[in-house]
């Protein structure tokens, strides 16, 4: 579980809260950062502490700011306005949320003075104010959220995936309270939810995952704020779970494979080649050539293939009944390698337009509970399993396909800006997400040489140069008794 920045350890093993004030507080405060010894050494305490002292700072952060566009608040006034009342200039110490005054008399000057010129009353930690009741357009209790949440996501989303975030929002209401109004919860009461997950010996990946459907970009608190279900404003699930660099490491580690030139060789040798059904060989040469996703592919209608300015392309969206995509940056356009051409796989889209049918694969299924993919990843799997009996040990599968491509490009000089426009990556660098424009399909091909930016496209990579004609041959006989007399020699 990550630390929140606002938590350090001393030498001594014990954790401290340190928090930054504000720069306009600053002035007015006299401290640019707030120290808090928290007496204890277990992280899960002091996370919670943590996430709760922040929480209240905050709050009383906004609310000096707030009266301060009422009111101006100075040091100079603040003392002036206590002077009035008999008592020297104070002190304003937050590490302990007093004012530093001589006894009860005084404090209560102090409080009338602050009260006077529209300061909030700084208290000690356990006596802060509580805070005012967030406005939303609608109170739902989480059994309330629970249900209209899925149902918003039911019609985008494969049953394989709606189960598991059901799954995670069933956790936190079990947890949390199904009769709780959902505007209630706070930070804290997620950083509790997620160390009852860890206590459970329940895993990064999956704790991040289930970060992801409540926390995320698209997930359960997104939606609430978006619906007016939750105020608005910073999302209480995320950034509790990260991986450690040691877990990064070991995923990197564990995770898919790309495949070696020799390896790529032997899965496209039309001797082994023809082992795959007719369908799942245009998929996995999809597959090598775009580096898109299994379901992407999978859910491809015969309309998402089309000319962009010239240029054949697949347009990988979400429009479509039974489409959905992983993230915002997976809806793109992806030209056509020219090997795929002279494979005939425009010659095999117009087949299945004069056939009348409206999929690329038509005997997929369009409901299918691990999603319009599955069926590739499972005949690609049976596949690796016949052909890969000698090769060293590793996790391979469909994925590998694209982390191939994603390295070959790599390997050939195709700007990381290029490369993730083509396979439909999130931009990590904020200036490059910001500042960077969309490539034309032309450009993604072919490339962009100019002053300012330079790149080889996607006509860079380059596979199955020796056996490309053969592998032609097998596509134009799809009944596999031919195949066999091609291949019998």
């Amino acid at each position: 579980m990550r630390i929140p920045h606002y938590l350090i350890r001393t030498a001594s093993g014990l954790y401290t809260f340190r928090l930054r004030v504000p720069l306009s507080l600053r002035p007015l405060l006299g401290l640019q950062v707030i120290k808090r010894a928290l007496r204890t050494a277990d992280t899960r305490q002091a996370t919670i502490d943590a996430l709760d002292l922040a929480s209240r700072y905050a709050r009383l952060f906004m609310e000096i700011e707030r009266q301060g566009m009422r009111k101006k608040l100075t040091p100079e006034n603040v003392q002036r306005s206590v002077a009035e009342h008999g008592m020297r200039p104070y002190e304003l110490d937050l590490s302990t949320g007093r004012l530093k005054v001589d006894g009860p008399e005084d404090h209560a000057l102090a409080m009338d003075a602050l009260s006077k010129i529209g300061a909030v009353s700084f208290l000690p930690r356990q006596d802060l104010p509580p805070s005012p009741a967030p406005t939303v357009a609608e109170e739902l209790t989480m059994r309330q959220a629970r249900d209209a949440w899925l149902k918003s996501i039911t019609p985008s989303t494969t049953k394989k995936t709606l189960t598991i975030k059901a799954s995670a929002i069933d956790g936190l209401v079990k947890f949390i309270g199904a009769k709780r109004k959902l505007h209630t919860l706070t930070r804290v009461d997620l950083a509790k939810w997620y160390q009852h997950l860890r206590d459970e010996q329940i895993a990064t990946p999956t704790l991040t995952n289930k970060q992801s459907y409540i926390g995320g970009r698209n997930g359960f608190f997104a939606w609430a704020m978006a619906s007016g279900y939750y105020p608005q404003g910073s999302n209480p699930a995320a950034g509790h779970i990260a991986y450690s660099a040691n877990e990064k490491r070991k995923r990197k580690k564990f995770g898919f494979k790309a495949f070696t030139v020799e390896q790529i060789q032997t899965l496209y040798h039309p001797a082994n080649f023809a082992k795959l059904s007719f369908h799942a060989r245009w998929a996995c040469l999809l597959g090598l050539y775009t580096g898109a996703r299994v379901s992407e592919i999978g859910q491809l209608r015969l309309l998402d293939i089309m000319q962009i300015d010239g240029i054949p392309c697949l347009n990988l969206t979400d429009d479509g009944d039974h489409q959905s995509l992983k993230t915002g940056a997976s809806a793109r356009v992806v030209p056509i390698h020219p090997h795929l051409i002279e494979l005939g796989f425009l010659d095999h889209v117009e087949s299945l337009i004069k056939a009348n049918e409206s999929e690329l694969f038509p005997k997929g299924k369009q409901d299918a509970i691990n999603g319009r993919g599955n069926w590739i990843t499972k005949a690609f799997g049976n596949y690796l399993k016949k052909v890969t009996a000698d090769w060293p040990p590793a996790k391979r599968g469909f994925h590998s396909l694209r982390k191939t491509v994603i390295q070959e490009m790599q390997g050939k000089g195709v700007a990381s800006e290029m490369r993730a426009q083509i396979v439909g990556h999130e931009l990590d660098d904020e200036h490059h997400a910001v500042y960077s424009r969309e490539f034309t399909p032309q450009e993604k091909l072919n490339g962009v040489s100019s002053t300012a930016f330079n790149s080889p496209g996607l006509r860079a990579i380059s596979f199955i140069e020796s056996t490309r004609q053969a592998i032609t041959v097998l596509l134009q006989n799809p009944r596999s008794e031919t195949i066999d007399m091609l291949f019998k020699n």
